[in-house]
Formats: C-alpha cells, sequence, structure tokens
C-alpha cells in the first residue's frame, strides 16, 4: 500500500502552473530523488506532500497514521532554545520531554549548594518541584523507550558536527540548516523529505549521510544538485519540468540512458514532421505553377 498518492493534482501562483494535474504514488521504502530546473516547483511539491500547503484541484490521499518529516530549505526559527530544544521538537511529545529533562538537569545541577550564595538570577537551592517533576520525566522516558530517543537525537546532533548544549541563536545559517537537518533525520517518520540535504556539509559529514539514510526504514523523497548523492541513494527518477512529473524507474544512470534515448525519438520525430512539412510546400508550389 502507497504512503501517498497524488491524483491529478494541480497548483498555481499564476501561469502557467507549476504541477499541472500530476499523479504520484510513494511506496514504503522507495529512495526517489526529484529532478528539475530551478523554480520548476519541487521544494513546493515536497510541500504539498508534507501538507504546508494544499492542491488548487486535484486529491493528495496520506496512508492513515503516516508520519512524513521534511527538511526545508529554510531554516527553522527558535532564538531562545538550545540545539537539542529544537531537535527534539521534531520527536514530538516524547521529544519535549526530553528537552524538558535536560533543561531541569541543567538548572538543578547550576543551583548552589544550601548554605552557599546564589548567583544573580538563580535559586538559592534546588526546587522540590522542578525535582520530583524531573523523576516524573525519567520515569516516563524510561517506560517508553525515551532514552533510545535520546541517544538517537545525540549521535545525529554529534555527527553533524554540533554541540548539544549551545544556543541555537549563536548559530550561522549554515549550522541552523545543520541543526533542521538533524531534526527531520531523528524522528523516525514513514517518508523523509529532504530538499538540498548536503548544503553546508563536509565529505565525511555527507558520507555518513548516505550510509544513515541507506540504513533507514523510511520511504525517501529528496531534491539535490550533488550527484555522487543522487547515484547512491537513489532506486526511482521523478522529473518536474513545466508543470508535467514524468516517473523514470531505476537509478540515476539508467534515466540518463532512458532520457536521451527518448530525446533522440523525439529529434527524429521532429525532423520526420519538419520533411513532411517541407515535402507539402514543395507540393502547393509545384500545384499553383501548374
Amino acid at each position: 500500500m502507497s504512503l501517498l498518492s497524488l491524483r491529478s493534482v494541480t497548483l498555481s501562483y499564476g501561469a502557467p502552473p507549476l504541477l499541472d494535474g500530476i499523479d504520484l504514488d510513494l511506496d514504503p521504502g522507495e529512495r526517489v530523488c526529484l529532478l528539475g530546473r530551478n523554480g520548476t516547483g519541487k521544494s513546493t511539491l515536497l510541500r504539498l506532500i508534507d501538507g504546508s500547503i494544499e492542491p488548487d484541484a486535484g486529491e493528495v490521499r496520506r496512508a492513515a497514521g503516516v508520519r512524513i518529516a521534511r527538511l526545508a530549505q529554510e531554516a527553522p526559527v527558535a532564538e531562545d532554545a538550545s540545539v537539542l530544544d529544537v531537535v527534539a521538537d521534531g520527536l514530538g511529545a516524547l521529544g519535549a520531554l526530553v528537552g524538558e529533562y535536560y533543561r531541569l538537569s541543567h538548572r538543578l545541577a547550576n543551583a548552589p549548594a544550601a548554605g552557599s550564595a546564589a548567583e544573580p538570577g538563580l535559586d538559592s537551592r534546588p526546587d522540590a518541584a522542578d525535582l520530583a517533576r524531573l523523576a516524573a520525566i525519567q520515569q516516563r522516558l524510561e517506560a517508553e523507550g525515551g532514552w533510545e530517543i535520546e541517544q538517537r537525537a545525540e549521535r545525529v546532533i554529534t555527527r553533524l558536527g554540533l554541540a548539544a548544549g549551545t544556543r541555537y541563536a549563536t548559530l550561522s545559517g549554515g549550522l541552523r540548516r545543520r541543526v533542521a537537518l538533524a531534526r527531520a533525520l531523528v524522528g523516525d517518520p514513514d517518508l523523509l523529505l529532504l530538499d538540498e540535504p548536503t548544503n553546508h556539509l563536509d565529505i565525511e559529514t555527507i558520507e555518513w549521510l548516505e550510509d544513515f539514510l541507506l540504513g533507514q526504514r523510511a520511504a525517501l523523497l529528496f531534491v539535490t544538485h550533488d550527484r555522487r548523492f543522487l547515484r547512491r541513494l537513489a532506486t526511482r527518477i521523478l522529473e518536474l519540468d513545466r508543470g508535467a512529473l514524468t516517473d523514470w524507474p531505476g537509478d540515476y544512470d539508467n534515466y540518463l540512458r532512458r532520457r536521451d534515448e527518448r530525446l533522440h525519438a523525439e529529434a527524429l520525430e521532429r525532423a520526420r514532421f519538419d520533411k513532411r512539412l517541407a515535402d507539402e510546400e514543395v507540393w502547393i508550389r509545384q500545384g499553383i505553377k501548374a
């Protein structure tokens, strides 16, 4: 059963439409690369798939309970949060608990011991309510497998060259995009949408990302200009051009071969048409002279 299906989907921000009656099925375990020139609507299609926008016409069907995560071109805005807070936001309720656990732990660890002078802005001693809340969170995380999720988040954050406790607002644009990538990766979705995931990554990190994605169960739909990344991951190619979506089964090299064959066939057909047209013009001129 498909995770997602599009039927006769049209979307336009003017003329011509970005998506013109397209059909698409995405199945579990697929790794699909979406190709197309800049401005053809690739990012728009990803936003439509995850429900951020709605089509003007047509039908978008998502499997019941399907979980979709998307890495957008734009970095998230979270000025007062840590890197871990932003990443944990992609983990749902358990992620929020992980973030709260670390905030409480940090606050309690920095509270002065009884009898010592408190630093400005800190309570003089650990708060009993905070201690009770911390214990309750720890118990729930243990019961629901939250620590496995936390360890996954920590691993991804570290492999992307980030520090969990760093304040997000202090990061450069490139590092903020790494945080956004980490948030998309850690949630264990059914369908992962990645828009230029290798931007701002060095070669070693790109190789780690390739291995990570190859080891995931999630279906993958991604946009990239990185041909090595594309060749290693894609099991199917989609091409978006002038509102039409063409499906090319197989890997990138198969796509190149079949596309060249189609372009050659189209060129031959145009040549035959032009010859027929020229022959008819000659016949018409000869008829007029007669």
